[in-house]
C-alpha cells in the first residue's frame, strides 16, 4: 500500500521552487482572506452578513474569471511565465491596498483584484506538476508534497496575520502579501517546465466532459463546493455570534485546517499509485462534509476545533487528488484550459449560495444554514462514493 524508498520523495530544483511559490501564495492569501477581507468587514467595519457576502461574492466571481481566462494563457505561454507576471502584479496591487485607508470600496476593490490574480496563480500551480512529471508516482509525490508544505503555510498565514493585526492596523496584512508575492515572482523565474507549452493549439470540443473521470471530478466537485458558498458569507458571523470569539480566532481556528490538511497530504504521498483513484477522492469529499457538520453543529469551541481537524485531514487528500487525476487524464496541450475550467466550476459553484445565504441566515439563523450546507456536502460525497464503488464492482 505504501511506496518505498527515499528516491520517491526526492524533488528536483523546479519542484522545490513550485512548492515554495505555492506555499508563499497560500500563506499570503490566507492571511489576507481571513484578516484583511472577512475580518476587516466583520470587525473593523462592523459589517452585516450582506456586506460580508458582497465582498466574498466579488472575490469569488473574479477568482472564477481568473481560473477560466488563465487556462488559455498557460497553454500558450506556459505556467512559468504566467506565474511570474501574476505574482508581480499581485505584489504591486497588494502594496497599494495596504497603504490605502480602510473602507468598504477599498475592500471590494481588494476582493476583485486579488480574486482575479488568485484565480491565475491557483490555476498555474494546479497545472504546473503536469509540466514537470509524467508518472502517477511522480505526480502523487509533487502534488502531495506541494499541498503538505503549502498547508503548513496555510496554517502560518492566519497565525502570522493574527499576530500582525493584534499589533498593527488590519491593512498591514496586505503589506505582508506584497512582500511574499514579490519573493514568489523571483522564484518563478527559475521554475522551468520539462514539457514545452502547446503555443495555444485550438482545443477540441468538450475537453472536460469527454472523459468519465474528469466529468465526475467536475460534477461532484461543483455540487460539493456549491454548499461552501454559505461558509464564505456566514463563517465569520458564526465565530462572532455563535462561538462568541473575537477576530483573532478567525486566524487561530483556520490554522487547525492547515495543520491537519498537511498531515492528510503527507499520508497521500505514501500511498502506492493503485490507491490514488477517483473513489478515494469521493471518499475525501464525503469526509469534508462530515467534518463540516461537526464544525458548525454546536456552539462549543472545542467541538468546532475537532470538526476543523476532521475537515482539514480530508482536504489534505481532496485537493491533491483533484490535481493528480486531472493531470493524469488531461492532454498536456489542453492541461491549462481543463485545469482552469475545473477550477472555474469549483469556484463559481459558491456564487448562488453567496446570494441566498444572508437571506436564509436572517430567516433561519447562521448556524442552521451552515449545518444544512455541510449536510449537503456529506450527502453528495456519499452518493458519488457509493455509485463509483458499484461502477468499479461491475
Amino acid at each position: 500500500m505504501f511506496a518505498k524508498g527515499r528516491e520517491a520523495m526526492r524533488l528536483t530544483p523546479a519542484e522545490v521552487r513550485l512548492i515554495l511559490i505555492e506555499s508563499l501564495q497560500w500563506c499570503a492569501n490566507n492571511a489576507v482572506y481571513f484578516l484583511g477581507l472577512i475580518g476587516a468587514a466583520t470587525y473593523d467595519l462592523a459589517g452585516t452578513a450582506f456586506l460580508v457576502a458582497a465582498i466574498t461574492l466579488a472575490r469569488n466571481l473574479m477568482t472564477s474569471v481568473g481560473n477560466m481566462v488563465s487556462g488559455s494563457v498557460i497553454d500558450r505561454f506556459g505556467p512559468r511565465r504566467t506565474s511570474f507576471v501574476t505574482c508581480v502584479i499581485t505584489a504591486v496591487l497588494s502594496l497599494g491596498v495596504g497603504l490605502a485607508p480602510l473602507s468598504v470600496p477599498g475592500l471590494v476593490f481588494a476582493a476583485c483584484v486579488l480574486g482575479l490574480a488568485g484565480g491565475f496563480i491557483n490555476t498555474c500551480t494546479h497545472a504546473f506538476p503536469g509540466y514537470l512529471e509524467s508518472t502517477t508516482e511522480g505526480r502523487t509525490r509533487v502534488n502531495g508534497l506541494m499541498v503538505f508544505y503549502s498547508n503548513i503555510a496555510y496554517t502560518a498565514g492566519p497565525l502570522l496575520g493574527g499576530a500582525i493585526v493584534s499589533c498593527f492596523a488590519t491593512q498591514s496584512v496586505y503589506l505582508l502579501m506584497a512582500g511574499m508575492m514579490g519573493v514568489a515572482a523571483v522564484l518563478s523565474l527559475g521554475c522551468h517546465e520539462c514539457v514545452a507549452p502547446a503555443k495555444g493549439e485550438k482545443p477540441k470540443g468538450g475537453l472536460t466532459f469527454r472523459d468519465h473521470d474528469l466529468r465526475l471530478i467536475f460534477i461532484s466537485g461543483f455540487l460539493g463546493f456549491f454548499a461552501f458558498g454559505a461558509f464564505d458569507s456566514l463563517e465569520s458571523l458564526f465565530y462572532r455570534d455563535v462561538l462568541n470569539v473575537d477576530i483573532v480566532w478567525l486566524g487561530w481556528l483556520s490554522s487547525v485546517v492547515g495543520l491537519t490538511s498537511s498531515v492528510g497530504a503527507f499520508i497521500l504521498t505514501k500511498l502506492s499509485a493503485r490507491h490514488v483513484n477517483l473513489r478515494l477522492l469521493l471518499g475525501a469529499l464525503m469526509a469534508v462534509g462530515i467534518g463540516s457538520m461537526v464544525y458548525v453543529g454546536t456552539d462549543m469551541l472545542g467541538v468546532a476545533i475537532i470538526g476543523q481537524a476532521i475537515n482539514g485531514l480530508a482536504w489534505g487528500f481532496l485537493e491533491p487528488l483533484q490535481m493528480i487525476l486531472i493531470q493524469e487524464r488531461a492532454d498536456i496541450k489542453y492541461l491549462g484550459r481543463i485545469t482552469g475550467f475545473v477550477r472555474f466550476g469549483l469556484m463559481s459553484a459558491g456564487v448562488v449560495p453567496l446570494l441566498a445565504a444572508p437571506f436564509l441566515a436572517e430567516a433561519l439563523g447562521v448556524q442552521t444554514v451552515l449545518f444544512g450546507a455541510s449536510t449537503i456536502i456529506a450527502l453528495v460525497g456519499t452518493l458519488f462514493f457509493v455509485t463509483q464503488g458499484r461502477r468499479r464492482g461491475r
